[in-house]
C-alpha cells in the first residue's frame, strides 16, 4: 500500500494535466492544486473505508462460520445427537400399527430406535437402564459417535425388526406367559436383556449391569448382522466360518460353554450350547470384548484371565478378522456415554 498512494497521486496528476491541456495555465495550476489536494485527502480515506469494509466481510464470514459450528455440533463425533426413547405408540416411530398395539398391550412402551434398529423395555424398567441399553446399541453401531452407523448395510440387515429385536423385560413369568406370546405374532426373533440378569441397583447400571447389556447386544449384532453380511467369517449357521472354527479349535482347549460336556469334564449347568448359534456366539463375545480391554461378565470354562494369555491361544486368522477395519469390530473399551433423551 505505500508503494500504491505515491502511483496513484502521480498518475492522477499526470491524467489531470491532459485533461486541462487546453485550459490557460493559471487556471490549470489552480486545478491541479486543488486536484491534488482532493487525492491526499481522498486516497486515505478511501484506504481506511476499504480496510474497513475488508475487516466487516471477515467477521460476517467469521460469524457464519460459528453459526455453522453451532448448527453442525450434533453431528461432531464427540457430540453425536441423543438417540431418544419414546413411548410405543409414538407416530414417529417406524412401527406398524400392529407392532405399537402389540408392544402398549405389553407393557413394552419405551421404545428407542437407534439407526433404526428396535430396542423395547418394560415400562417398569428403572429409566437409567433403558438409557443405558441405548446408548451401549448407538455406541456399538456408531463407535466414532459420528451420528452415522460405522457399517450402514450391517445396520440394514439389524433394522429388521421382523427378523429379531431387543427387549428388556422385567418379570420372567410376566414376559414368558404374557409379553412374549403377544410380541412374537408381530415381530422376530428376541435377544432379552432383562432384570433378572441385570440385578438392578439404585444408584443405576453398575459394571455388571453394563457387562449384560454389551453381551447381548453384541449376541445381537452377531447372529442377526455379522453372520448374515460376513457368512464366511462370522456365520453361525454351522462350523464352517472364521469364528465357528475357532470355537471347535478353543473348544475344551481353553474354552467350555458351562451347559456344554468335554471329556472328563461334565457340563455344571443343565442346557444344551452345543451349536454354534450358541456355542460360537458366546465364545466370541469374550474373545473381542476382552481383547478391546474390558471384562466380559462372565468367562466360559478355562478362558483365559487377561488379554495377554488370550493373544497367545487365539489364531492368527480370528485375530486378523477382528482386526479388519472393514468388520468394524470393537478394538477399545466402550465409554458407555452416548448421548440419549426422553423415556419419562
Amino acid at each position: 500500500m505505500t508503494i500504491l498512494v505515491p502511483l496513484l497521486l502521480v498518475v492522477g496528476l499526470f491524467t489531470l494535466v491532459r485533461l486541462t491541456s487546453g485550459i490557460p495555465a493559471p487556471r490549470r495550476v489552480t486545478i491541479a492544486v486543488i486536484g491534488l489536494a482532493m487525492s491526499i485527502v481522498g486516497l486515505p480515506l478511501a484506504f481506511e473505508l476499504g480496510r474497513i469494509s475488508e475487516s466487516y466481510t471477515r467477521d460476517i464470514a467469521e460469524a457464519r462460520a460459528t453459526e455453522r459450528t453451532e448448527a453442525e455440533i450434533a453431528a461432531t463425533p464427540s457430540n453425536p445427537a441423543a438417540i431418544e426413547i419414546h413411548d410405543c405408540r409414538d407416530p414417529e416411530l417406524d412401527l406398524d400399527q400392529r407392532q405399537r398395539d402389540s408392544l402398549a398391550s405389553a407393557g413394552m412402551t419405551r421404545v428407542a430406535m437407534p439407526f433404526g434398529v428396535l430396542l423395547a423395555a418394560d415400562d417398569r424398567m428403572p429409566l437409567p437402564y433403558v438409557r443405558q441399553a441405548v446408548a451401549v446399541l448407538a455406541e456399538m453401531l456408531d463407535q466414532d459417535q459420528d451420528g452415522r452407523p460405522d457399517d450402514p448395510a450391517l445396520v440394514d440387515l439389524l433394522a429388521d425388526h421382523s427378523t429379531a429385536w431387543l427387549a428388556m423385560p422385567v418379570d420372567e413369568e410376566d414376559w414368558e406367559r404374557e409379553q412374549l406370546p403377544k410380541l412374537e405374532r408381530v415381530l422376530g426373533y428376541d435377544i432379552v436383556i432383562p432384570s433378572w440378569w441385570l440385578d438392578p441397583v439404585s444408584g443405576g447400571p453398575d459394571a455388571r449391569g453394563r457387562a449384560v447389556m454389551v453381551e447381548e447386544i453384541h449376541h445381537f449384532i452377531t447372529q442377526f448382522g455379522l453372520s448374515r453380511l460376513h457368512p464366511e467369517i462370522f456365520g453361525v449357521d454351522d462350523w464352517t466360518s472364521v469364528i465357528a472354527r475357532e470355537t471347535v479349535r478353543a473348544r475344551c482347549v481353553f474354552w467350555q460353554h458351562p451347559e456344554n460336556d468335554c471329556p472328563g469334564r461334565p457340563a455344571e449347568f443343565p442346557g444344551d450350547c452345543r451349536d454354534p448359534n450358541c456355542d460360537a456366539v458366546e465364545f466370541y463375545q469374550q474373545v473381542v470384548v476382552l481383547r478391546a480391554g474390558m471384562e466380559p461378565g462372565w468367562r466360559g470354562i478355562g478362558f483365559p484371565e487377561t488379554v495377554e494369555e488370550l493373544e497367545s491361544l487365539l489364531s492368527e486368522e480370528i485375530k486378523a478378522a477382528i482386526d479388519d477395519p472393514a468388520h468394524h469390530q470393537l478394538r477399545h473399551p466402550l465409554k458407555f456415554d452416548y448421548p440419549t433423551t426422553g423415556g419419562e
